[in-house]
C-alpha cells in the first residue's frame, strides 16, 4: 500500500490554516523549515488575472530520490504503507553531510558549495554530481536542465569555473566536472512539452547565441511567447560558427536547440534586424520587450603596417567561413596573433585545413594566456609552437603577399580603464616569423550599425544597467557579449538568465530584486574542512582521440566510460551538505536555523494513523481542500490528474499525490502580420 495526498486547487484559498497546523501539531520551532508550504501563483492581466494556490509538502515519492543520495542512509520508505521518513539519529551523524567551517550566519540549507557559487549561472552542481555517483543519470540530466538551457554545449566547451573552485584540489585535484556534465547529456533526452503560455506579452530576443538562447528558456519558463530572430542562416550563434566540430559537434548543438524549440520557442534565422528589419518594425508586431544579445561578430585587427595585404585574415570570420562550409585556403605556414582561445581555434582549425607549419605568438606570458591549459596542451600535440611576450610592429609582404610578421620582445604589459594595451617591449629585439597566412585573433566586438538610438558605452558596447540590463530605450534590453565584449559561454547563460528575471519584472510593473546574496560570497573565503580519513583518489581522465587521427574534425574527448564517471563523481566531498534538498524536485527537505539542524519534512502524521485520524492538515482545511490515504483510493474517488498550476511532476519519482487543478487557460495570440523575409525559417526547420 502507499499513502498519499489529493488536494482541490479550485476550493483552495490561500488561508495558510494547513501550515499553520502542521507547524503547531509538529512543533517545528519558528525559522526557516515549513513541512508545509503554501505556494501563491499569480498569471494573467487584468481584467484576465487568475490566481492559485499550491499547498506542497513531501509526496511521498514511489522512487524517493533523497533517500538515494543521503550519505547516512537516513532516508527511507516504509513499506507498509510507502511513507518516506528520516532516522534522526542517522541524519548528519552516520557520514559527514555538509563540511563548510565558517558563514555561520547562513543557515546551513540555504548554504551553497564553492563549486555552485563559482558557476556564473548558479548550476547545482554538487546535486547532480551526486546523482551521478548513485548512477541515477536520468535524475541528474533532469536535476542539471532545472538551471542550464544548454548543458550539452557547456558539457563541451565551458571553461568551468566551477572546477577552480572545488574544495577537492586541497587534497588531490579538483572534481572533473565538465566532463561528468558531458557524460550525463550524453543520455537519452526525453522531449520536453510545450510550456504553457500564461502571459499576454510577446517577447522578442535578437541573437541566438548563449545569451539569447539562456534569455529565452528563462521567459519561457515563465509563460512568455518567445521568438528568437537570428541573422545567420543558422541557430546558435557563435556556438554554431565560432566553435570548431572538434570542440562541439554540430549534432550536440543540436540537441540542445531541439529541446529548446520543443519547449515553444520559435527561432527564425536568416532574420537580421536591419535597415529592413528593425527594432521598430518589432514593437509594430506587438512585442512589448526585446532583448539585444547580438554577441561579438566583428574580430579586430591591429592598425599596424601590411594589415592589408593579402594572407591576412581575421579570427572570427574565419571560423565563421569555415564553420558554414566555406572553402578557406591557407598557406603551409600559418601564424596567429593572440592568445585566447579564439586564437587556438584559428590555429588548429588551420592545422585541419592543410596547414604544415602552424604557430601562435601573443604579447601574455605563458601563465597569463587566456586559452585554458587544455587548449594549450592540446594545441602543442598537434604540432602548434607557441612563441610568448611578443608585440607585432609590421606584417611584412612580397608582391602584395604576406610574408612573415615582424615582433619585438615584450617586458611588461597592461591593459587600462577602456581596455586600451600598452605594451613596454625591449629595444633592439627585433625579429620575423616567416608565414604564408597570418590570422588576427585579438579581439572582438559587436556590430552595433543599426541600433542608432541605443547609447553605447565607452569600450564600443551596448550601454546597460549591470542590475536590470535595460537599455537607454524603454523596454529594449541587452547582454552577453553585446554589452561586456568578449565572455564565456557560462557568463553569457548568466547573463541571460538575469535579463529574462529583469524583463519579467518590467513587463509586470515590478521591481527588479537583486540576485541571491550568495552570489557576493567569495569562493576563496570559504573554509572547508576535509575529514581527515578522506583518502587521495586520482581524477578519472576521459579517453581522447589519437593524435595520429587529429586531422579530422572528429571530436578530440572521447568522454568517461560509466564506470569512470561514477567513481569520478563519488569523489566528490558534498561540500555543502543537504544533498537530499538539493535533489528533491519539490525541495521538501526542509532545515532549522538552529546549530547543526537534522532534517526534517512531512512524515503524513504517522501517529495519527494508528489512532484512525488524518494528517492535521487535512483534518485542519475549513473548505475541505485536501484528502489522505491509500492513494490507490484517492486517484479512485477524486481523480488521477498529476497536474496543478504551479506543481511540476516528475515522473522520475512519481509523487504520491493526485490533484483536481484550477485551470489556467494559456493565451491564443493572432497572428499579426510579420516583417517579410524571404528565407525566414521557423521552429523544427531551423538549419544547424
Amino acid at each position: 500500500m502507499q499513502l498519499g495526498f489529493y488536494f482541490d486547487q479550485m476550493r483552495c484559498t490561500g488561508c495558510y490554516t494547513c501550515a499553520v497546523a502542521c507547524k503547531d501539531w509538529n512543533d517545528i520551532p519558528a525559522g526557516p523549515a515549513h513541512w508545509r508550504r503554501i505556494l501563491s501563483l499569480e498569471e494573467g492581466d487584468w481584467p484576465d488575472l487568475f490566481a492559485a494556490y499550491l499547498s506542497t509538502s513531501c509526496h511521498h515519492c514511489a522512487e524517493p530520490i533523497c533517500s538515494v543520495v543521503c550519505p547516512a542512509h537516513a532516508i527511507s520508505k516504509r513499506e507498509e504503507d510507502g511513507v518516506v521518513l528520516v532516522d534522526q539519529e542517522k541524519c548528519r551523524q552516520a557520514a559527514p553531510c555538509g563540511i563548510i567551517s565558517n558563514y555561520e550566519d547562513i543557515p546551513f540549507g540555504e548554504m551553497k558549495s564553492p563549486c555552485t557559487i563559482a558557476c556564473p549561472a548558479g548550476v547545482n552542481v554538487q546535486g547532480y554530481v551526486g546523482l551521478m555517483a548513485k548512477g541515477k543519470f536520468k535524475e541528474a540530466l533532469e536535476l542539471l536542465r532545472r538551471d542550464l538551457p544548454i548543458p550539452s554545449v557547456c558539457g563541451r566547451a565551458c571553461t568551468h569555473p566551477c572546477e577552480s573552485a572545488c574544495a577537492r584540489q586541497k587534497l588531490d585535484e579538483p572534481i572533473a566536472i565538465m566532463e561528468l556534465k558531458r557524460f550525463v547529456t550524453d543520455q537519452e533526452t526525453p522531449v520536453p512539452d510545450p510550456l504553457p503560455i500564461t502571459r499576454r506579452q510577446k517577447v522578442a530576443v535578437v541573437g541566438s547565441g548563449p545569451a539569447g538562447l539562456s534569455a529565452a528558456w528563462g521567459l519561457a519558463k515563465r509563460g512568455y511567447p518567445v521568438t528568437i530572430f537570428e541573422a545567420l542562416p543558422v541557430a546558435g550563434g557563435m556556438l554554431a560558427v565560432g566553435l570548431p566540430g572538434y570542440r562541439l559537434p554540430k549534432e550536440v548543438l543540436r540537441r540542445d536547440l531541439d529541446y529548446i524549440i520543443a519547449l515553444g520557442i520559435q527561432i527564425k534565422t536568416d532574420f537580421p534586424i536591419w535597415n529592413s528589419n528593425t527594432i521598430e518594425d518589432l514593437k509594430k508586431q506587438g512585442y512589448e520587450a526585446i532583448f539585444l544579445s547580438v554577441g561579438a561578430h566583428k574580430g579586430l585587427k591591429l592598425p599596424i603596417p601590411g594589415a592589408d595585404l593579402k594572407g591576412v585574415l581575421i579570427g572570427i570570420p574565419f571560423l565563421r567561413n569555415v564553420n558554414l562550409g566555406k572553402k578557406m585556403i591557407v598557406g603551409n605556414r600559418v601564424l596567429v596573433l593572440g592568445g585566447g582561445r579564439v586564437a587556438f581555434d584559428c590555429a588548429r582549425t588551420a592545422f585541419r585545413l592543410g596547414a604544415l607549419d602552424v604557430h601562435i605568438a601573443c604579447v601574455e606570458d605563458r601563465d597569463s594566456m587566456r586559452a585554458t591549459t587544455q587548449e594549450i596542451r592540446e594545441g602543442e600535440e598537434e604540432g602548434i609552437i607557441i612563441h610568448n611576450a611578443q608585440c607585432f610592429t609590421k606584417i611584412h609582404g612580397k608582391n602584395g603577399q604576406v610574408c612573415g610578421v615582424e615582433c619585438l620582445d615584450v617586458r611588461t604589459f597592461h591593459f587600462d580603464e577602456v581596455g586600451q594595451l600598452h605594451i613596454n617591449a625591449i629595444p633592439g629585439s627585433e625579429h620575423i616569423y616567416e608565414a604564408d597566412t597570418v590570422i588576427f585573433a585579438v579581439g572582438q566586438s559587436p556590430e552595433l550599425g543599426p541600433f542608432h538610438e541605443i547609447e553605447i558605452s565607452k569600450i564600443g558596447t551596448i550601454a546597460v544597467n549591470p542590475e536590470t540590463m535595460a537599455t537607454n530605450l524603454p523596454g529594449i534590453f541587452a547582454g552577453g557579449e553585446a554589452t561586456s565584449g568578449p565572455i564565456t559561454i557560462i557568463e553569457a547563460v548568466a547573463a541571460g538568465k538575469q535579463a529574462a528575471a529583469s524583463i519579467d519584472s518590467y513587463l509586470q510593473g515590478l521591481i527588479f530584486k537583486k540576485p541571491n546574496p550568495l552570489r557576493d560570497i567569495k569562493t576563496s573565503d570559504i573554509e572547508v574542512a576535509i575529514p581527515p580519513e578522506t583518502t587521495k583518489q586520482p581524477r578519472q581522465l576521459p579517453l581522447t582521440l589519437p593524435i595520429i587521427k587529429r586531422k579530422s574534425w572528429e571530436e578530440i574527448s572521447l568522454g568517461f566510460s560509466e564506470a569512470a564517471a561514477i567513481e569520478e563523481a563519488k569523489r566528490c566531498l558534498n561540500c555543502a551538505g543537504h544533498l537530499c534538498r538539493e535533489v528533491c524536485p519539490y525541495h521538501a527537505p526542509q532545515f532549522g536555523s538552529e546549530q547543526n539542524p537534522k532534517m526534517q519534512m512531512c512524515n503524513l502524521c504517522v501517529d495519527r494513523w494508528s489512532q484512525n485520524k488524518k494528517p492535521i492538515c487535512v483534518a485542519a482545511c475549513p473548505t475541505r481542500a485536501m484528502d489522505a490515504g491509500p492513494f490507490d483510493e484517492l486517484v479512485a474517488m477524486y481523480s488521477d490528474s498529476k497536474e496543478a498550476e504551479g506543481f511540476s511532476y516528475c515522473r522520475l519519482t512519481s509523487p504520491s499525490i493526485c490533484f483536481r487543478p484550477k485551470r489556467f487557460a494559456p493565451y491564443t495570440h493572432s497572428k499579426p502580420k510579420e516583417v517579410d523575409s524571404p528565407k525566414n525559417k521557423i521552429n523544427e526547420k531551423v538549419p544547424l
